[in-house]
This record gives C-alpha cells, sequence and structure tokens, in this order.
C-alpha cells in the first residue's frame, strides 16, 4: 500500500497520528491482560492506519506488525482450545435427541393404546382413526427429524467455519511477523536493541511454525533467534535460556532425541550460571533496582528462587527424553530382530549370513518414520484445554527480563 499523500490539512494527518498511536497503545494493554480478541481488533486498526500514513514496509509500521502478528498467534491458541472442548456440546445434543425420539416413543404408545380401544368398541371407525393417528405421527416425526437435521447443519457450519479463521489466523500471524522482520532486520545494523527485537520475531515466527505443524521451519526460526542472542547478550540471560529450551521441544516433536536432550542440557547449565552471577551481585551490594529497572517488585532473591524452581522441571523433562530414547532403540533392535528370523526363514542359512554379517540394507527401518512412541504428555502440538502445564510454566518463566543495553 502506498503512503497517502501529504494532507492538505495538517490537522486532520496529525489527528490519524494520534488515534494510530492510540490503538497501538490499547492494543499493547490488551495483549498484556490476555483479551487476544480486543487486541486484534485494534491492533488492526493500528497497522492499517499506519501504513496509510507512512507505507506498509515503513520503519514506522515495525512495532505494529509485531504485536498484531502476535495477538493473532494467541488468538489462533485460544481458539485452538476452544474447539477442543466442542464435544460436551455434541453430547449435550445427543442427549436432547434421545429425549425426543424418547417422547416420539411414547406418542406412538399412546397411539397404539387408542387405537385398540377404538377395535374393542367402534370397528367401523377403525380405518379412519387409526389413519389419522398415523399421519399426525408421521408429521410430528417429520418436524423433528427437520428441526433435528437443521441444528445438525448449522453446528457443521460452525465448526467449518471456526477451523478456517483459526488456519487464517495462524497464516496471517505468519505473514505479519514476516513483515515485521523484514523491518528490523533494516533497522538492526548497529543497534543491539533492533537486533534483540529481531530474535523476538524469529521466536515468534518459530511459535507459529510449532502451531502449524511445520517443524523443520520452526527449528530453523529457533535457531536464528539464537544466534542473534549469543551475539548480543550475557551468556547468563535467561532469554538464551528459554530459547534454548524452545528448541529442545521442537527437537523432540521431529523425533530428533540427541539433540533435544543437548538443548535442554544447555538450558539446564546457563540457568546455573544465572544463580552464580545473581549470587554475585548480591554479594557485592547491588540493590534490586539497578538490577531490574522495569520491575518495581523484582527482588534478586526472588529471580534465584524462581530458577531453583525450573531447574528440577527442566530435569525431568530430560529424563523423560532419555526414557523414549531408550525406547527407541529397543524398538529398532525388535525390528532388526524380526527381519533376521525372516531371513533365516527364507534362505535356510541364517547362521552363515550372520556370521559374515550380511544384512540387506533395505530392511533397515526408518525411526522417524513411525513413531515410537506417544509423547504427548512432554510436548504437545496444539494447545490443549489446560492453559497452564508445566511445560508452559516452565517456558513462561524462563525468560523474564532482557536487560536494556546499548
Amino acid at each position: 500500500m502506498e503512503p497517502e499523500a501529504k494532507s492538505d490539512n495538517p490537522e486532520q494527518e496529525t489527528s490519524n497520528k494520534e488515534e494510530a498511536f492510540t490503538h497501538l497503545a490499547q492494543g499493547k494493554r490488551h495483549l498484556l491482560v490476555k483479551d487476544y480478541n480486543e487486541a486484534v481488533t485494534s491492533l488492526a486498526s493500528a497497522c492499517q492506519l499506519l501504513s496509510q500514513l507512512y507505507g506498509e514496509a515503513a520503519n514506522e509500521c515495525g512495532e505494529a506488525y509485531f504485536n498484531y502478528g502476535i495477538a493473532l498467534l494467541e488468538l489462533g491458541r485460544t481458539e485452538n482450545g476452544v474447539l477442543g472442548i466442542e464435544g460436551e456440546g455434541n453430547e449435550s445434543q445427543d442427549s436432547d435427541d434421545g429425549e425426543d425420539e424418547v417422547e416420539d416413543e411414547k406418542e406412538e404408545n399412546t397411539t397404539s393404546s387408542e387405537e385398540k380401544q377404538v377395535e374393542n368398541g367402534k370397528h367401523d371407525e377403525e380405518p379412519e382413526k387409526k389413519g389419522s393417528a398415523d399421519t399426525d405421527t408421521e408429521s410430528k416425526k417429520d418436524e423433528t427429524n427437520g428441526t433435528n437435521n437443521d441444528e445438525a447443519g448449522t453446528n457443521d457450519k460452525s465448526k467449518e467455519e471456526s477451523d478456517e479463521d483459526d488456519v487464517s489466523n495462524l497464516r496471517l500471524a505468519w505473514e505479519m511477523l514476516e513483515l515485521a522482520k523484514i523491518i528490523f532486520q533494516r533497522q538492526a545494523e548497529g543497534s543491539k536493541q533492533m537486533n534483540l527485537k529481531l530474535a523476538e520475531v524469529h521466536l515468534k515466527l518459530g511459535e507459529v511454525g510449532l502451531e502449524s505443524e511445520t517443524y523443520t521451519q520452526a527449528i530453523e526460526d529457533i535457531k536464528m533467534c539464537l544466534q542473534i542472542q549469543t551475539d548480543h547478550l550475557d551468556e547468563h540471560d535467561r532469554c538464551i535460556a528459554e530459547t534454548h529450551y524452545q528448541l529442545g521441544m521442537a527437537y523432540s516433536l521431529v523425533h530428533d532425541f540427541d539433540e533435544a536432550i543437548e538443548q535442554l542440557n544447555q538450558a539446564h547449565q546457563l540457568l546455573e550460571k544465572r544463580i552464580k552471577y545473581l549470587q554475585e551481585r548480591g554479594k557485592q551490594g547491588v540493590t534490586s533496582a539497578e538490577q531490574n529497572e522495569n520491575n518495581p517488585f523484582y527482588t534478586i532473591e526472588g529471580e534465584i528462587s524462581e530458577i531453583n524452581a525450573l531447574l528440577p522441571e527442566i530435569k525431568e523433562k530430560i529424563s523423560d527424553l532419555e526414557d523414549f530414547k531408550k525406547e527407541a532403540k529397543k524398538a529398532l533392535l525388535a525390528k532388526f530382530d524380526v527381519g533376521e528370523t525372516g531371513i533365516k526363514s527364507e534362505t535356510g542359512q541364517g547362521s552363515s549370513a550372520e556370521s559374515s554379517g550380511a544384512f540387506p540394507v533395505s530392511s533397515r527401518p526408518d525411526v522417524d518414520s513411525k513413531p515410537v512412541s506417544n509423547i504427548s504428555h512432554l510436548v504437545r502440538k496444539k494447545r490443549k484445554l489446560e492453559p497452564d502445564t508445566s511445560e508452559e510454566k516452565c517456558s513462561k518463566q524462563l525468560c523474564t527480563e532482557v536487560s536494556k543495553r546499548e
């Protein structure tokens, strides 16, 4: 979108700028309180106004694009959780349908008893009354079935619309973050602050990839974030530890357990270094305000306690991944044994083949071709109903500060 020509009315242009930045501030506030619907609405307005004033690729639009992308990502996650509980609605609908069927059966029984009375007392009127009773029953059934079909069609349409909205939100989030990445890359040269902003964009792009199940691209984005952070932050910074953790969980989703364990071990070691650093700063008499100017409630002792609570959780994740790695090896060996038994039965020369080491290369299975175990309790592909799992808690708490250094 091309920027609008300079307005002949400076007051109108100033008013548009004020409105745009007001929407941006409101959107950030909605993000903080996790009101993602309102955040998307406000930030969309901010992006539209700023792009009209400065152009789509203008530096002034970068912050709005970035926050808009985050809001869309979080909204997509929230909708995934809502879709996960639709089964309860279906169950209630099924129970309603069951009640309707019971009522229909009662009506049919009542009609049958009346027909019997007619047969005993008035045989001449039987055809007429029976026909009218059957007609009434059939009409009631048709009305009930028509109502149920309409309700089912409405529910199906709402599900399809929700799925389309969810996909479009993730897609739009990716597009907005890509725009922000381009703008921040242009501003990053020689600026530590903009480089760290660029790292945040790559991390969020990685999260979009994980939600969209494009794991390879997600890993590449998170690795780029890690590289930028390593170049511009101290080695004990908690943001680096968080990125190592996120990268480890991404590797676990593609069943690369060795790399996943390595990344989680690095996150654990960096947090231990962070504790030592904080302890040294405390001995030097550094106040809490000097350590974290952005959080007036921050204390060094409080951060050390947080990290000490996170370390056992990371160790538990590492232990789980090691168990899954062992299970994968066992399953692989079992498949080798099955293949070797088949060769023996076909050739009748199992002993000679075994002694000479002969084994068809094509019979070796790929451990990644079929998941050997279910690790859904360890990592998740989609956000479930529980918004505060141990993994989310660990991921959210790992990075609470990035000191502003020029």
